[in-house]
């Protein structure tokens, strides 16, 4: 990158109008300053036009990027970009990340207006910037030692718990606004959550994509009242974000990570819609099957839970079990789909069969009678039978996939891979 990172601060404001003052200032004085403000209804736009006359006089006394008499800088003016109505923070940082790139920065350091970050701690976000310009700074609190709520320390421990779970990223804080992002890298993202979602959902796509993620500590005042000033809804924006982590858990957990990169790079979207579909079914039929052994066991786990006695279960158990063993999900899926509709009533006659003969040595007596007598006992015998049978069927059926997958990959070494 010729020149290092250009490097801006976004701030985005919604009534912050007690704290934006001193957080624009103290942030004007290390880097260039975007302010968008979302609609805000109390004093910040005067606010924010009381202190862009006062850096337009300053300029107008020192001269083009000269000082004044109190040594500040003159040059150093603040972008204002103001949104006709409240949007929510996703959308007042896509305008903000927009700007930035308008005017030519590469990187922008959020900043929230409440005052509850420090802004000398801008200096120490630019400097892990320019040591990794191509990953995401994100910073980290330590809630407890800040007197932090005890509610949004909770939140945000079940956030990172998710987030953790989704990318496989140790993170202590995932809900801390104070971050730098590489706006290259940002852009391709496909990120469609709104207000405070949108900056989780940046992490977890930046994760999937390969983008590195880097801790950087920062403090956090709560004992301000201005500090506590959030617009964040409990029960609304917690429903919304865990609306986004239960839709990310399913994708990390039937996805292939290889095909969550190529969708979390924008890959995807670039392709022809016939080859977008080859790539999305190979990616899933290659998951976790590199050796013939691997997947004649996603075969075998599949059959199993199929005839296992979980009925109205069977796909559920053996997606979990896939994703828990690292086993191909989509064959172990189509396998556990053998107790389809046609041949459902002979799976379950057989393992009633099996079960009462190994259960008693004989045969199934099915006059009236006696079936009125020992329903308790007939359904305890499919049950024993319905396991035998799984695991008879499971074995024969990953040894069959074993010898067919091994003489395929002898026959055609390289067509796995074109």
């Amino acid at each position: 990158m010729n020149g290092g990172p250009r490097i801006c601060v976004v701030v985005p404001v919604y009534n912050h109008g007690l704290t934006v003052q001193s957080v624009v200032r103290g942030a004007r004085a290390i880097l260039p300053v975007i302010v968008v403000n979302d609609g805000s209804t109390d004093a910040t736009p005067a606010v924010l036009e009381a202190e862009r006359e006062i850096i337009l006089a300053t300029r107008g006394r020192c001269g083009r990027g000269g000082l004044d008499g109190r040594g500040v800088e003159a040059e150093r003016e603040i972008t204002l970009v103001t949104l006709a109505r409240n949007q929510g923070k996703a959308a007042a940082l896509r305008a903000g990340f927009a700007k930035a790139e308008e005017l030519g920065f590469t990187h922008a350091i959020v900043i929230d207006a409440d005052g509850q970050h420090p802004v000398g701690a801008l200096a120490e976000f630019a400097a892990a910037c320019r040591r990794q310009p191509e990953a995401f700074v994100i910073g980290v609190r330590d809630l407890a030692a800040a007197g932090a709520p005890l509610a949004r320390r909770a939140t945000n421990w079940l956030s990172t718990f998710w987030f953790r779970f989704e990318t496989g990223v140790r993170l202590t804080d995932t809900q801390c606004g104070y971050r730098c992002y590489p706006l290259a890298a940002l852009r391709p993202l496909r990120v469609t959550s709104g207000r405070y979602a949108y900056e989780l959902e940046i992490m977890v796509k930046a994760a999937w994509a390969g983008i590195p993620l880097v801790a950087q500590a920062v403090e956090a005042d709560y004992a301000a009242p201005t500090s506590r000033l959030s617009h964040f809804r409990p029960w609304r924006d917690m429903a919304e974000i865990s609306r986004l982590h239960s839709r990310l858990c399913v994708q990390a957990c039937f996805v292939p990570p290889a095909l969550r990169r190529l969708a979390a790079q924008g890959a995807l979207r670039q392709m022809p819609r016939d080859r977008r579909i080859r790539t999305v079914v190979r990616q899933l039929l290659e998951e976790n099957t590199e050796t013939p052994k691997r997947l004649a066991a996603a075969v075998g786990l599949g059959l199993f839970c199929g005839i296992a006695p979980i009925w109205g279960f069977q796909m559920a158990a053996a997606a979990a079990l896939a994703h828990k063993f690292r086993l191909n999900k989509l064959i172990a899926l189509a396998a556990s789909n053998v107790s389809f509709a046609p041949v459902a009533p002979v799976i379950l006659a057989a393992g009633f069969i099996a079960g009462h003969f190994l259960w008693t040595g004989r045969w199934v007596d099915f006059s009236p009678a006696a079936a009125a007598r020992q329903i308790p006992l007939y359904m305890c015998q499919w049950a024993v039978g319905s396991v035998v049978l799984a695991v008879l069927a499971g074995a024969l059926g990953a040894g069959v996939a074993f010898l067919l997958a091994r003489w395929a990959w002898r026959t055609k070494p390289v067509a796995r891979h074109e």
